[in-house]
């Protein structure tokens, strides 16, 4: 039962009237927790939610024959954020459980930044073996957690919790899984990597970028100065001696340089518009020059055409979705993600 009164119960915790504790709020919760591992079991879930107050779940749309386990508890892991609406992850990482025959499941919670601490709690009590976030929480769980890897904390973007031993562990797989990418194509050391925007996106891949040891990191962006402290974060935690800012104008092309080994696009321009241009030229880049893009939907966007047609090679929005979610499935089950299965199942959802 929880206590209605005391400590929250989570690391650096103050007094619950303090921390927003309800006794009511957390018990409805908890309880959603209950009814959607209940409702979900054997579903698939594609898109669309359930009004039913706060909390939302997911929709399930596409049934199929439920799985009977064979645990006395089953092993589950979920998504929380808001909205989640039309988000792929559950049914990308259920298919990565069905394809490695493990009797787990992936449930998808609607959970507001006023309920996160409780979800959290529900979460732990629940015994969930992991957690993915979406927006608002990825900068705001920082509290509720027992250990922050690296590039978590230097970032403040968290999007991937693991429990062991009731202990919350916080990763970030969205900067690992394009370093990932990246060096599949050649050494990072010492190269010189631009990265497009400075939001939460740009800090988790400019931190693993900088942990992982680049020579030069540079930002672009519209506001200079809303990069300033990551960069000075990145400079007095990191190995990484060279960083700076530059402005990204939308009447004066930014022109990236031939020098340049990476360059990232981190911001949403082009997302559910492929003809959205970014304020860049790419006529200096060679045919060695790695062009990545975090847009995932459509994944053919501006930028990949145009680093297509400068022969330049290329890591969509898409690979980079499957890869960071394939992170966590490995980071949760110590086993290999089939990433082929789960780009199928995807593609399927997004019609793509």
């Amino acid at each position: 039962m929880l206590a209605a009164g005391g400590n929250c119960g989570f690391p650096g915790s103050t007094a619950a009237s303090a921390c927003g504790y309800n006794r009511t709020r957390d018990f409805a919760i908890l309880l959603r927790f209950r009814q959607q591992a209940l409702k979900t079991c054997g579903w698939v879930v594609r898109m669309g939610s359930l009004a039913g107050g706060t909390g939302q779940v997911a929709l399930p749309l596409s049934p199929r024959v439920p799985r009977v386990s064979s645990q006395p508890q089953q092993d589950v892991c979920c998504l929380m954020g808001a909205p989640v609406a039309g988000n792929p992850t559950q049914y990308m990482l259920e298919q990565a459980f069905e394809a490695a025959r493990l009797d787990w499941r992936f449930l998808t919670f609607e959970v507001s930044a006023l309920e996160i601490e409780g979800a959290l709690r529900g979460a732990r009590i629940f015994d969930f073996h992991g957690v993915m976030l979406t927006p608002p929480h990825r900068s705001r769980v920082q509290p509720y957690l027992e250990e922050l890897g690296d590039a978590a904390r230097i970032s403040g973007q968290v999007n991937c919790i693991q429990q062991v031993d009731g202990k919350l562990h916080g990763y970030n797989t969205e900067g690992r899984a394009l370093r990932q990418l990246l060096e599949q194509a050649g050494t990072l050391q010492g190269a010189r990597v631009t990265i497009l925007g400075a939001g939460r996106l740009a800090r988790a891949i400019g931190a693993e970028l900088a942990l992982t040891g680049v020579g030069e990191l540079v930002f672009a962006c519209r506001q200079p100065e809303s990069a300033a402290s990551l960069v000075k974060t990145l400079l007095d935690e990191t190995p990484l001696e060279n960083c700076h800012v530059e402005p990204l104008v939308k009447d004066a092309p930014l022109m990236l340089s031939a020098d340049c080994q990476a360059v990232v696009n981190a911001t949403p321009v082009g997302n559910n518009d492929s003809n959205e241009r970014l304020p860049v030229s790419l006529d200096q880049l060679t045919k060695t020059t790695l062009v990545a893009d975090v847009v995932y939907n459509p994944p053919n966007t501006w930028f990949m055409r145009a680093a297509a047609s400068r022969e330049c090679p290329t890591i969509d929005g898409l690979t980079l979705l499957i890869e960071q979610a394939a992170l966590a499935f490995e980071i949760w089950t110590d086993a290999s993600a089939d990433r082929q299965a789960m780009r199928e199942a995807v593609e399927e959802f997004l019609v793509l």
